[in-house]
């Protein structure tokens, strides 16, 4: 492992033939160890750069581009800095998928993760070797995907369920968003004005903390509501 230190590898000389190309940022040995030894069990699967801090991840996922980002938000002692590197990251490399792999959340801490772009969050304690290998492929093809108990935790720090918050109009909203239609077509769909469906999409984001319409569509599919 001493080599995925190196910083003069260009970009895609490790593993480029892989199918799937991981980054694991963690700043424990042990689980990096772990994480890793996992991963690459299955085939195609490759485990490029490790990282230790925000710096170096961030650094990481610049210079090899990978498909998958496993991080484990408390790399500094600072959740704060690990959501906001998830969404710098999410903006600026949009072909990296972000996985959270953690010991301990919040409520709070498991919706702004989703809100700042990540599509899959797991509880260390909680995860099977089987079950992150098929999470991690699950995450690369786009799929939100939560570990057992996290919808709880996204539903109790609303104070009530995604379904009682939003009308059913705004639910037919997300539903089209999720199919990756405009406001145009969406009002066309439900026979209403484009401008009805602005403000819909305005109540929503309002209602779920969200800023742009893909994080409304990952907050909706985690909470069961695409289903």
């Amino acid at each position: 492992m001493a080599n995925d230190s190196r910083a003069d590898v260009a970009l895609g000389r490790r593993s480029p033939l892989a199918k799937t190309r991981v980054v694991i940022a963690d700043k424990t040995a042990i689980s990096r160890v772990g994480i890793r030894t996992i991963l690459e069990r299955v085939t195609g699967t490759a485990v490029v750069a490790e990282a230790t801090s925000y710096d170096s991840t961030l650094l990481a996922v610049e210079e090899h581009a990978p498909d998958v980002l496993v991080i484990d938000l408390d790399l500094g002692d600072d959740t704060t800095k690990g959501l906001q590197l998830c969404e710098q990251i999410t903006n600026r490399f949009d072909g990296t998928k972000i996985m959270v792999l953690v010991r301990s959340v919040s409520e709070f801490v498991v919706v702004d993760a989703l809100r700042r772009g990540a599509i899959g969050f797991f509880l260390k304690e909680q995860i099977t070797a089987d079950e992150l290998q098929r999470a991690v492929k699950s995450v690369q093809a786009g799929e939100t995907i939560l570990g057992s108990g996290v919808s709880k935790l996204i539903a109790k720090s609303l104070g009530q369920t995604p379904q009682e918050q939003l009308s059913d109009r705004e639910l037919d909203v997300i539903r089209f968003l999720a199919r990756g239609l405009a406001n145009k077509e969406i009002a066309k769909e439900l026979f209403i004005s484009e401008s009805t469906v602005k403000f819909h999409v305005h109540n929503i984001c309002k209602k779920l903390g969200c800023t742009k319409r893909t994080q409304v569509v990952h907050f909706a599919n985690s909470a069961g509501l695409l289903s």
